[in-house]
């Protein structure tokens, strides 16, 4: 088995295709994710934070030891680079947002960054061939999370939509999803509304969607 390396899955043209797989050169030594759950208000009370994680590692690249003659090392960087520029959707375009993959975990991949966007990136050349040809780099990345802004709101309000009229094709396990981003979380409201059978819901049911 060959080592596996850390890969970067990026939208390629539209949202959410994640068409696009930059595989690194060299793995990371370290992948530092920090994630703040909770914070104090003004009257030192603690309270959610609900703040997105931020992933930062430092990605190497270095072409002296794939033969001759020794490449630009920049044709490699600039994969990475790339995904700072704005280049999905029509009018107001944005950055694609990106997955990271490392590894495997009982036979699934093993997700580092589930969905975000690369915020900053640092790009340092650090050895160069005698015509100023940049052969080794270090690329410092720092990722954010990024969350749909609808789901984001529900999260920090649960309780602003309590009441729920039910649509054609929908179930609870679709509905749990949308409101707590959890769809193994259907018995909450189905245990909150008394429903006698679960997988049965009528167009037009008014249902209660408790807080969590």
């Amino acid at each position: 088995m060959g080592l596996e390396k850390l890969k970067i899955k990026a939208e390629k043209s539209q949202n959410g295709d994640f068409a696009e797989t930059i595989k690194v050169l060299f793995n990371p030594n370290q992948v530092q994710i920090v994630k703040r759950g909770w914070t104090m208000d003004s009257n030192q009370i603690l309270i959610a934070a609900y703040e997105p994680a931020t992933l930062t590692l430092d990605l190497f690249f270095d072409t002296t030891l794939s033969g001759f003659p020794r490449e630009n090392v920049q044709k490699y960087t600039k994969k990475v680079f790339s995904l700072t520029q704005p280049r999905i959707g029509k009018e107001k375009k944005r950055p694609p947002r990106c997955k990271l993959i490392w590894g495997k975990i009982s036979g699934q991949d093993s997700v580092l960054l589930p969905d975000g966007f690369l915020e900053s990136v640092t790009k340092t050349l650090t050895q160069f061939l005698e015509d100023g040809t940049p052969v080794r780099a270090t690329l410092s990345c720092t990722f954010r999370e990024w969350t749909d802004p609808e789901k984001q709101q529900k999260i920090a309000n649960p309780i602003d939509d309590p009441v729920r009229i039910v649509r054609r094709g929908e179930t609870l396990s679709s509905i749990a999803t949308e409101e707590y981003g959890d769809p193994s979380l259907w018995r909450v409201i189905a245990q909150e509304n008394r429903l006698e059978n679960p997988r049965i819901l009528n167009p037009g049911l008014v249902l209660t969607i408790p807080p969590l």
